[in-house]
């Protein structure tokens, strides 16, 4: 068995003047997606439950997925969360913690996006905490932490996030996704060495058990996604 681990950026209607509203998933359709993962008999798991299954865990449910969202934005809270929580579903969203209430572009180091979004609120990231959503790290600056080349800037980013985290919710931050999916060894063994138990990158793919705790593969799922599309990235991907 292969686990399929998800991941979304905004759930929100597109802005006009956005170049990447492929990341943008419209409530509407999200909701579509989460009640045919529920009557396909879909259950969602944590990533402590993934990492059993890596060590070679049996889960207690034939179809787990987990689903991820990453960068922080408010709208996972105003129209996800809620989606999530009537269905029975969890999540586990990636907070960019320098961005936290704050109003930003999260690309923009890129050069790809210049459109502002609103990111969760203290407020917004502790409700959810305290309510079966997973909150995680994905550094601070959302840097392309591959490229860093002051050891100092990668260690702050690890910790620092790691330790804002833990302050607002009060439990351990154990997990961490990579920025733009950049990563290298390097980055891996500080990610360890930072005390997270795994990283999840955008590399294409489903979850098996002996994978790399530090290296795990997600679908991305964006807007242009039809449901056929999402089916098929969900049953038949490798």
């Amino acid at each position: 068995m292969k686990i399929p681990v998800l991941y979304y950026h905004k759930i929100d209607y597109p802005k006009n003047t956005a170049i990447l509203k492929g990341l943008y998933v419209k409530p509407e359709q999200f909701k579509f997606q989460m009640k045919v993962l529920k009557i396909l008999g879909y259950r969602t798991i944590s990533p402590h439950e993934l990492l059993l299954f890596i060590k070679g865990h049996k889960l207690p449910f034939k179809k787990p997925v987990l689903i991820t969202f990453d960068d922080g934005y408010k709208n996972n809270y105003t129209y996800a969360y809620p989606i999530l929580k009537n269905l029975g579903f969890t999540a586990t969203i990636f907070i960019s913690s320098g961005y936290i209430g704050k109003t930003n572009a999260v690309m923009e180091q890129n050069g790809k996006e210049k459109q502002p979004e609103n990111f969760l609120d203290k407020k917004d990231i502790i409700e959810m905490s305290d309510n079966g959503i997973t909150i995680a790290s994905h550094g601070i600056n959302h840097y392309f932490l591959d490229s860093l080349d002051d050891d100092g800037i990668l260690t702050g980013e690890l910790l620092a996030s790691k330790a804002i985290l833990e302050d607002l919710t009060g439990k351990k931050i154990e997990f961490f996704s990579y920025p733009y999916g950049a990563y290298n060894a390097k980055v891996m063994r500080e990610v360890k060495n930072a005390g997270y138990k795994g990283a999840f990158t955008t590399n294409k793919g489903k979850t098996a058990a002996g994978d790399n705790s530090y290296e795990l593969k997600r679908i991305s799922i964006n807007g242009h996604n039809k449901i056929f599309n999402f089916l098929y990235k969900i049953i038949f991907l490798q």
